[in-house]
């Protein structure tokens, strides 16, 4: 690796005599720039006794070695120049020339000292179309020592972003859902990222934006289900899922509006209506609506992740203990209000494909999960341990021989999957307290006589791959280990 340091920028900095204050505030100009590791080059410095002006002048302008020319123009400067008088016109005509030929424009920048009655820079007339530095205003002067110094050291304040793709909608097939969203999720980002006083309304507003456009993926009964057009129509929702992610993401680190939970809670609530088939919704197959169902599902487990992750207990309380009222359910003889399981999901359409189409997959709707896992910011094993977490606090809530939720993910765990993080770091004594909390428990009895039911049998586990293997709670939980560290 080279250590060699490199050289200072070599600056030429050409201005007229007009009175002495003008001289005394280049002085301090250059002075300021040759302190902050500029190789300045003033006449006041550099041309000595016996030595010719012009030939000087002649050489810091067309030397190669001096990488900036800094113009000074005051009234005397710009009416010298003009008119070729003195030293200042000796220099535009030099200068100019360079100016006019396209030589190295980036070499010559004019800064600007005075201004006319009506407010226009003096400049040469050889560079009035150009950009300049304003050092008129006192108030800006360190703004505008900092765009010179920028721009000496080729360093701009904003720099071009690099060309990125495409977006991906252009390629897109005509069967693709497309909804406008993307205005309130920017507005409510910049909100959120610079803890403006409407973050909470902006967030609102792009969440109930998106929940009114959801029937633009109502499933149409003629749709052959094993056609790609289903695979598509959940691939639509994804750029969507990810705004909801990032916009829940930012908000749980940056914002502690105690809204939040409530916003979030409603936000799923009102995917509950698409669950179900209605009049004017037409004819309709029983798993025409699965695909709400999926979203919902999905949304729900990484509301769940974000809020474990970001230590936002009162966002997850809010959404697992707080009951759902689903009026579509109660109308058709169902039950009304639920709790979280009822974004439980075994879709029965993505299954369907699986069966028919002899993919002889566990669970499709296991692996949609973990390959849509990839674009959202979380690992699967985190979407995993949520789902581990929502199971173990519904079996400890409802006290049956089954959970009312079903880890879908887990059909994915593979034989030598240790305990989850959170389980891990709850051998320590504090730790385990937050994860009693997490699981809705106040101490650890309720999990005891669980895990005890599991190894006697008398408590049946979850089981998967038609039924070969069984979830084993206690490893997975970390049991043997929890709280034994001080």
């Amino acid at each position: 690796m080279s250590n060699t340091v490199p050289s200072p920028p070599r600056t030429f900095i050409s201005y007229s005599w007009s009175t002495p204050e003008h001289e005394a505030r280049v002085l301090d100009l250059a002075t300021d720039l040759r302190e902050s590791g500029v190789d300045v080059i003033l006449d006041k410095w550099d041309l000595k006794e016996g030595e010719e002006a012009t030939a000087f002048m002649e050489q810091m302008v067309v030397d190669p070695n001096v990488a900036k020319v800094i113009i000074i123009s005051d009234r005397i400067y710009s009416e010298k120049s003009d008119q070729r008088e003195g030293g200042a016109g000796t220099e535009a005509q030099i200068i100019s020339a360079k100016v006019y030929q396209g030589e190295n424009q980036g070499k010559f920048a004019a800064l600007v000292f005075e201004k006319d009655e009506n407010g226009k820079a003096y400049l040469p007339s050889y560079y009035t179309s150009r950009i300049f530095i304003d050092f008129t205003d006192p108030s800006r002067a360190t703004d505008s020592f900092e765009q010179l110094i920028r721009w000496i050291y080729d360093k701009p304040l904003h720099k071009k972003p690099a060309i990125g793709k495409a977006p991906n909608y252009l390629n897109q097939g005509e069967s693709t859902i497309v909804l406008a969203t993307s205005a309130a999720h920017r507005r409510a980002m910049d909100a959120l990222q610079n803890s403006r006083p409407h973050a909470f309304s902006a967030t609102s507003d792009f969440l109930e934006i998106l929940t009114n456009q959801l029937p633009a993926f109502r499933i149409d009964s003629e749709t052959d289900p094993l056609s790609d057009d289903i695979i598509e129509n959940y691939n639509s929702f994804l750029p969507y899922r990810n705004e909801v992610i990032e916009l829940v993401r930012t908000a749980m680190r940056l914002n502690t509006d105690q809204r939040y939970p409530d916003a979030l809670h409603s936000f799923l609530e009102r995917f509950l209506e698409h669950f179900h088939a209605t009049p004017e919704k037409g004819r309709y197959r029983e798993f025409d609506f699965d695909n709400y169902r999926f979203f919902a599902h999905e949304l729900f487990l990484y509301i769940c992740t974000a809020a474990i992750q970001y230590g936002r207990a009162d966002i997850f309380q809010t959404i697992v203990s707080r009951p759902y009222y689903d009026a579509l359910r109660g109308e058709n003889g169902g039950m009304a209000v639920s709790d979280y399981s009822v974004f439980r999901h075994f879709d029965r359409l993505l299954e369907h494909r699986n069966k028919e189409m002899e993919a002889r997959r566990i669970s499709l709707h296991a692996d949609q999960l973990k390959e849509r896992a990839a674009s959202s910011g979380f690992r699967f094993d985190q979407i995993m341990q949520t789902d581990f977490i929502l199971f173990l606090r519904s079996a400890l809530q409802n006290k049956q021989q089954y959970a009312s939720w079903y880890p879908t993910t887990l059909n994915l765990l593979g034989f030598r999957h240790q305990a989850f993080e959170l389980f891990a770091r709850a051998q320590s004594a504090s730790e385990f307290a937050k994860l009693l909390s997490v699981l809705g428990l106040e101490d650890r009895t309720p999990l005891d006589e669980l895990v005890a039911g599991y190894a006697a049998e008398t408590q049946k586990a979850p089981s998967f791959n038609d039924g070969w293997d069984q979830l084993d709670v206690a490893r997975l939980a970390n049991y043997e280990n929890l709280g034994t560290m001080r």
